[in-house]
């Protein structure tokens, strides 16, 4: 397989210094696994969504969604797909193992970033245009209840223990915390700016929350629903604002939770921290737009989409190196990696 090598920046425009040697973590296998086949899919935002196969990144097929598809999550059992679109204000239910669209439902306007329920019964949906969560029920496909939580909804996460779900509303600036269990609001977490992506600890003790308008990310308590931390690298001058300055858009907690990825958009840049603590391990060029992270099931390696190039490239975190990248259509965002029933 040949390498593609990023050029790698020790003392560049963030003023960082990445001396951390890399770890000697063991490159692993991509394809079938112990559970399941690990699947890959990656939506475009003008031509539907694809898998590619998680070594090579060649395009196996194409799920026909239309144009700007959103958000994807799999069922825990990997058995469905979950994708919302943009244009038809629709959440689709697939079969992975056909990817024939066996469902859908009229969620609201805009809807984003989706979360399943950890027992599968409900996926949540939040509206970028309006300012409610829609709840579906993965059986019947249908809206049972619909919660306000915030204006601009835009991500959905799904706590690792399943006793509550999070949405991230961009106009009010706060994550909403959801009972998945009575269907019900919990409370609503001020977090000091506009939310983008979220990464939470196993225990449900920390959020690390990228916000509009900055380059890195805050650390909040969920305890206290207080921002205990803060890392803000500056921007170079003459950047671009990107939109709704979205300078940093991918995050991910690795499973051990000893690294922070970063991909900031606006620099075309990869970033890694050592947690806790905050220490700078990687910052990689790896092509325009880097868009979404999502973590092969093993461990290794590292997916991102690079929206403005229009590829999809693995990261090998171990050895802070990007391994390849590959055409993924006109415009990759989110990326979803996940175990899925083999064929």
């Amino acid at each position: 397989m040949s390498m593609v090598r990023p050029r790698v920046v020790l003392l560049g425009v963030l003023s960082l210094c990445f001396c951390a040697e890399p770890d000697a973590t063991p490159r692993a296998p991509s394809g079938a696994g112990p559970s399941g086949e690990v699947r890959l899919y990656v939506a475009d935002r003008y031509e539907g969504v694809f898998q590619l196969d998680p070594q090579t990144l060649a395009i196996l097929d194409t799920i026909p969604t239309g144009p700007r598809p959103h958000g994807l999550v799999a069922s825990p059992d990997g058995r469905w797909l979950f994708i919302t679109v943009e244009t038809t204000n629709e959440l689709l239910k697939v079969d992975v193992l056909t990817h024939e669209i066996v469902g859908r439902v009229d969620v609201g306007p805009v809807p984003n970033e989706p979360t399943v329920s950890r027992d599968g019964r409900h996926v949540f949906v939040p509206q970028r245009r309006g300012d409610q969560t829609a709840i579906v029920e993965t059986e019947t496909m249908s809206v049972v209840k619909t919660l306000p939580a915030g204006r601009e909804q835009h991500n959905a996460y799904t706590s690792h223990d399943g006793r509550r779900v999070y949405v991230t509303a961009m106009g009010d600036s706060l994550i909403t915390v959801i009972d998945p269990a009575r269907l019900e609001i919990e409370r609503k977490i001020p977090v000091g700016g506009i939310p983008r992506p979220v990464a939470f600890s196993a225990n449900d003790s920390i959020a690390y929350v990228a916000l509009s308008g900055m380059i890195g990310f805050v650390t909040l308590d969920l305890a206290t629903d207080r921002v205990i931390d803060r890392l803000e690298l500056p921007i170079p001058a003459g950047t671009p604002p990107p939109l709704l300055e979205t300078y940093t858009h991918g995050i991910l907690l690795t499973p051990d939770e000893k690294e922070l990825w970063l991909a900031v958009y606006a620099l075309d840049r990869v970033l890694a921290f050592s947690l806790p603590g905050n220490r700078p391990l990687a910052d990689l060029v790896v092509g325009e737009g880097p868009h979404w992270f999502t973590l092969h099931p093993d461990g290794e390696p590292l997916y991102v989409s690079l929206e403005r190039a229009g590829q999809v490239a693995t990261i090998h975190r171990g050895l802070r190196e990007v391994m390849r990248k590959q055409p993924a259509g006109q415009g990759p965002t989110r990326i979803l990696a996940f175990r899925g029933p083999a064929q």
